[in-house]
């Protein structure tokens, strides 16, 4: 062996070696998708021997529709001759994963292959996932927080607008939250928000938007198709509380004013603008109430 052979048999070993050693994946494929490399790693997820990669088109080991996607983006390396970064989750394990196509040029400049780089993200997804959780959810109760019904409801609007579906908007505020503190405790006044949170989640559906936005205001956004329904909206709400005031040893009763009002896609108006109607009918059988009283 000559010592340009060596050195290149050296070079490659330590190649080998280098890509091997890595915890990403990472493939080699020509214009027709077959692959000419794939290192230690990627052999390992796709549950290869050595010997049975090469030249094995990538459409034999993957789904139809993984495969249209991947190959268009191959074909626009090709193309350009430019790198392409694409994140995807893996319909095989669930993991996401971060490539980079790299194109393989040669000595005209011409992108003859196409190396892939792909790097496991599961992690880093599922942190931002929960981070982003966190910053929409209500720490005491569980449920959304005002930035979580914003949010949420930014996109249910955009929903309803595009099927032409009314939405309602259900504005409740804890009766007596301030005596409740006075008399039983701060402590006790979180779990009688707690209790009104379980309420609201009992008697709403997953698709709805439930949140706490003030200290003891509460918001449910539900998709709805007409006016006449609000009533019952309301109605649905005082009997579950009804039925929880009825249990025993209780050592006082949750009274709640609800307002309730109806977003009709054909005369649009903003969430701020339904907050504050809502709010104002809130009010309104509050004030009615502290009027019966007394």
């Amino acid at each position: 062996m000559n010592k340009e052979k060596y050195i290149e048999r050296q070079l490659e070993q330590k190649f080998r070696s280098l890509v091997d050693s890595t915890e990403d994946s990472i493939y080699l494929l020509d214009r027709h998708y077959r692959y000419l490399f794939v290192n230690k790693k990627h052999l390992s997820r796709m549950g290869l021997s050595d010997n049975e990669y090469i030249g094995k088109p990538f459409g034999e080991i993957h789904s139809f529709a993984d495969t249209k996607v991947f190959t268009g983006i191959v074909d626009k390396v090709f193309e350009s001759g430019q790198f392409v970064h694409d994140e995807y989750r893996s319909n095989r394990d669930g993991q996401y994963f971060l490539q980079t196509f790299s194109p393989v040029k040669n000595e005209k400049k011409e992108t003859i292959a196409v190396t892939i780089v792909s790097k496991n993200i599961t992690k880093l997804k599922l942190m931002e996932e929960q981070l982003r959780t966190l910053s929409l959810k209500d720490e005491l109760t569980g449920l959304y927080n005002r930035r979580g019904v914003f949010t949420l409801a930014e996109h249910l609007f955009k929903q309803a607008n595009r099927k032409n579906e009314g939405l309602f908007l259900l504005y409740a505020d804890l009766d007596n939250f301030k005596r409740i503190n006075d008399t039983y405790g701060h402590q006790e006044g979180d779990t009688a928000l707690a209790e009104v949170a379980q309420i609201f989640r009992n008697n709403y559906r997953d698709s709805d938007v439930i949140g706490r936005i003030g200290g003891d205001e509460f918001v449910v956004v539900l998709v709805g198709t007409s006016h006449d329904n609000i009533n019952m909206i309301a109605n649905h709400f005082r009997s579950a509380l009804d039925e929880y005031n009825a249990k025993d040893n209780l050592q006082y009763n949750l009274s709640i004013s609800i307002g309730v009002v109806y977003y009709d896609p054909k005369s649009p108006r903003s969430f701020d603008e339904l907050l504050s109607r809502a709010d104002a009918l809130m009010y309104e059988q509050k004030r009615q109430k502290h009027n019966n009283s007394k």
